[in-house]
């Protein structure tokens, strides 16, 4: 607020030829009124409207050159204007700016409807006026950058610096300071008197604070005396004994009221305490605690960081302590934790490194809250998140070679079974499409220039806490508790390996019409143990043992293989109808792949046993390894598949009423896929796997399906029950095909159909760009899939309503045991009643066990510069509601009124 540069433009009145021309600029560095002679005639008659003073034709122009004028204060252009007129009285020094006044000093500009100024007293006033019907016109309004002040009227003295305002009201930060009267000092330091703060931007805002006194230090704070909040001009009973408010455009550091109330498990609590850091541009944390009365405490890190050019993320840590029992006796607790971490880089250059790392205990999403951005009051929470993963990668690649050097860890944890998996370290080097027979000037037509080859290297080391089955039961299996006491054992029984591929390919056309793509794979192996297979001829049954031989060992696999692929096109115009043409697209694929049976005694990869029955057992060498064992048995397979696209092209009107054509698709994508192996001995052919995907009714809904079906019989030996009533199917499948029997092309062994839609055209593409940017957002990886699930945590008002389907339909069955269908049915969205009322709604339906899934209900109201809150899961294990009336704006988000019943209240 430099109003001293504004007013130091006395000179531009010295200067000869001032009239009523609307707007004037002057550029000048000197002048003094008391220095520049004037003519006594220089008054035109009466009128004071215009002023003019004559020309410098008296000066002595000797006097002139040998005398510089002083040098004034004045430093860059003034531009001014009046509409109506400008008047100046020489003998009193006044200048007045009548109509719209306006005076413009580099950043500074000042508006009203009237000016003055007074050279005598060294002031300038500004005020506006009323014009006939009443309304106030003209007021003063200054503004000095962003800063903008609007006023009644203005008294300020040009060489003091000191001023006096009248019925203020200026913007400072995300806050409105509204001023009865105000005084400015020379250091641009504001005194009012009668004050009110708030953060509404309404002449007559919706609620204030008030204060009789404050001080607003510019790009500083805003201190104040006692304060008293009013809502509607209605005075409450909420009183500061002082305050102090930010009015700076950047962040700072700070201390974050916590939030308070009661739950009957951990009883009374304070939660969300703590202090935010802003350390620097580039890196900001928070670190908030919770505390509850019968036990139990938690505390959470959160942090974002940002290298411009180079890396953004944000890590996140929380830890609880919750008390698992009411009885003063027992003081058994439950201790979780929860990690995320994210790193994008934002270059391009030789190397990146990126993380993204979600983990937990299995115990934590039962026992706290999961909000977005790892806020605790949040009352959205993930009660059906099983899959836990996490991946942290390095790679780089070597300057112009084709190779890249990727190093990784990764994490994988299911919180139901409590299983554990890591593959800590992963290592992958990779060469990139080389072609060795390629001219100087790149890939020719001919086969031998496209022929090219890769090299991928890949190792592993892999860490699991399932050490195994218990007994015959193939589900059960026994998890060991991931800790530091175990990690050694985990660490010792750690599966791990290396593996070489070599893929040799190229492509020609034949028969004009048909790609050939023949390649040949070439995979290699290594283990550094192998199993020694024997039978237990101490005992009756002759079970088989196993025993782990350390040892390099070398696996070695290959197959060869060609495909021939093209296209088809098929169209059929329409002579009449609004429907013009039917285009249909086919892209059939015939390969054919053979390997070697690498069970063979040649290659040393299995082990034959003979039980006590006579029986041949054969034994892999290599069975549960981390890259798994060589395939058994020959296979010259013949593949085929077949992809369709079908669309039509109807007529339909623009805007101008033109007919225009466009394209409607009808199926986006059908087709099946199957083989033929040749030199088995039974079974040949695989199953029938089909696939589809459409959108219909002008794209409203999108449905995808994909199923298998087995062409083989089965034949029904026997059912029984057993002791718990379980259904017992005892069946063979035999190599005889369906078509054979009468059973068409066979039995559809596994089905899934899933339709998508929300009903509202405007609120899909919303969707669509809330998904795009919510992807790239700063959110951690898990606050992103949140969101993306649950779009129904923002509410647009200028959408009236939208509508979100999901339905999915999954189908299994083999041969006569009982089929098993599971539906579910989510829906969600909004709908506005009025346009500052909006409805909420996510709920779903599992078919199933007949029951409705966790179900939410939430009310917004828009107050403008407020905004209430209601959430409610009306039934089910996570009934709970919120309520909540607060600021909209984040500088008073602890102005706030809010009730919360938690799921631990049940």
């Amino acid at each position: 607020m430099k109003f001293c540069l504004l007013f130091l433009f006395c000179t531009i009145f010295t200067i000869p030829g001032l009239s009523q021309n609307p707007e004037n600029e002057l550029n000048i560095q000197t002048g003094d009124l008391n220095e520049i002679p004037v003519k006594n005639d220089s008054l035109l008659s009466n009128d004071s409207t215009v002023v003019a003073l004559d020309s410098l034709s008296n000066q002595n122009p000797a006097d002139s050159a040998s005398k510089p004028p002083p040098k004034g204060d004045i430093e860059t252009t003034i531009k001014y204007s009046a509409k109506d007129s400008i008047n100046f009285s020489v003998d009193s020094k006044i200048v007045q700016l009548y109509g719209d006044a306006k005076i413009k000093y580099g950043s500074i500009e000042l508006e009203a409807e009237n000016i003055t100024i007074d050279y005598n007293n060294n002031t300038l006033s500004a005020k506006g006026k009323v014009d006939s019907t009443g309304t106030k016109i003209g007021f003063p309004i200054f503004k000095n950058g962003s800063e903008v002040y609007e006023t009644k009227d203005i008294t300020y003295n040009f060489k003091t610096g000191r001023a006096r305002i009248s019925e203020v009201v200026t913007q400072q930060g995300e806050g409105y300071l509204h001023g009865e009267t105000v005084y400015k000092n020379a250091q641009n330091e504001l005194f009012s008197i009668d004050n009110s703060y708030t953060t509404c931007n309404l002449a007559h805002p919706h609620y204030r604070i008030r204060a009789k006194r404050t001080k607003a230090i510019p790009d500083d704070k805003i201190v104040s005396g006692p304060a008293n909040l009013e809502i509607n001009d209605v005075p409450t009973p909420l009183w500061l004994p002082f305050g102090m408010f930010p009015a700076k455009n950047e962040a700072s550091s700070g201390v974050i009221i916590p939030s308070y109330g009661e739950e009957s498990r951990r009883g009374f609590f304070i939660r969300g305490g703590g202090y935010f850091f802003d350390v620097s541009d580039y890196f900001k944390a928070t670190l908030t605690g919770d505390l509850y009365s019968k036990g139990g405490h938690g505390i959470n890190f959160n942090s974002v960081y940002k290298k411009r050019y180079a890396f953004n993320g944000n890590l996140n840590f929380a830890y609880t302590k919750i008390r698992l029992s009411d009885q003063i006796e027992d003081e058994s607790n439950q201790n979780d934790f929860r990690l995320t971490w994210s790193h994008n880089p934002e270059s391009k250059g030789n190397s990146r490194f990126n993380a993204s790392v979600n983990a937990a205990t299995s115990t934590y999403n039962q026992n706290n809250f999961i909000g977005i951005n790892g806020d605790a009051n949040s009352n959205r929470f993930d009660n059906v998140t099983r899959q836990l993963s996490s991946n942290v990668a390095y790679s780089k690649t070597f300057g112009n070679s084709p190779f890249t050097l990727g190093i990784s860890a990764r994490h994988n944890q299911d919180i139901r079974t409590r299983e554990v998996d890591l593959q800590l370290p992963s290592l992958t080097l990779n060469m990139g499409n080389v072609y060795p027979l390629a001219s100087e000037t790149g890939t020719g037509p001919g086969w031998m220039e496209k022929l090219n080859l890769r090299y991928t290297m890949a190792g592993t080391n892999q860490i699991t806490n399932n050490v195994g089955r218990i007994g015959a039961d193939e589900a059960q299996d026994s998890i060991a508790p991931f800790d530091f006491d175990n990690l050694g054992t985990f660490f010792k029984n750690a599966k791990n390996g290396v593996r070489h591929t070599i893929p040799l390919s190229t492509s020609f056309k034949m028969l004009k019409h048909f790609t050939a793509s023949p390649s040949l794979n070439y995979e290699e192996t290594w283990y550094f143990e192998s199993l020694i297979w024997d039978l237990d001829t101490a005992n009756q049954s002759r079970a088989v043992v196993v025993d782990t031989l350390s040892g390099f060992n070398r696996i070695s696999t290959y197959s060869v293989g060609t495909s021939f692929n093209t296209r088809l096109y098929g169209t059929y115009f329409f002579k009449k109808g609004k429907v013009e043409a039917i285009r249909h697209v086919m892209n059939p694929n015939i390969s054919f792949n053979y390997a070697p049976d690498f069970s063979d005694d040649r290659y040393g990869y299995f082990q034959r046993l003979e039980n006590e029955n006579g029986d041949e057992l054969l034994q892999s060498r290599y069975q549960g390894f981390v890259y798994g064992s060589p395939r058994t048995g020959e296979n010259a397979s013949i593949g085929l598949s077949l992809n369709n696209t079908l669309e039509m092209k109807v007529k339909a009107k623009s805007d101008t009423a033109e007919v225009k054509s466009k394209k409607v698709p009808l199926l986006n994508n059908f087709g099946f896929s199957t083989s033929y192996n040749l030199v088995a001995e039974e079974f040949q052919l695989s199953n029938f796997s089909i696939r589809a995907n459409t959108s219909i009714l002008d794209n409203k809904f999108n449905i995808n399906f994909n199923g298998t079906i087995d062409p083989y019989v089965y034949i029904l030996d026997s059912i029984n029950f057993d002791t718990r009533g379980r259904k017992n199917v005892f069946q063979r499948r035999i190599d005889r095909y369906a078509w054979n029997n009468g059973d068409g092309l066979g039995q559809l062994s596994q089905a899934t159909i899933a339709i998508s839609t929300n009903l509202n055209p405007k609120a899909r593409n919303k969707d669509n760009t809330t998904n795009n940017a919510i992807q790239n957002s700063d959110l951690n990886q898990d606050d992103k899939d949140f969101l993306l699930a649950n779009p129904d945590s923002y509410v647009d008002f200028n959408i009236p309503w939208s509508l979100r389907l999901n339905y999915s339909l999954n189908f299994s069955q083999r041969g006569f045991e009982d089929s098993n269908t599971t539906q579910s049915l989510r829906f969600s969205g909004d709908f506005s009643l009025t346009e500052k009322w909006k409805i909420t709604f996510n709920s779903g339906y599992d078919f199933e066990n007949k029951d409705f899934t966790t179900t939410r209900l939430g009310i917004t109201r828009d107050l403008h510069c407020w905004q209430m809150d209601f959430n409610w899961t009306p039934f089910g294990r996570f009934q709970s509601y919120s309520f909540s009336i607060h600021v909209k704006s984040s500088l008073l988000q602890d102005l706030k009124i809010d009730r919360n019943r938690s799921f631990f209240d049940r």
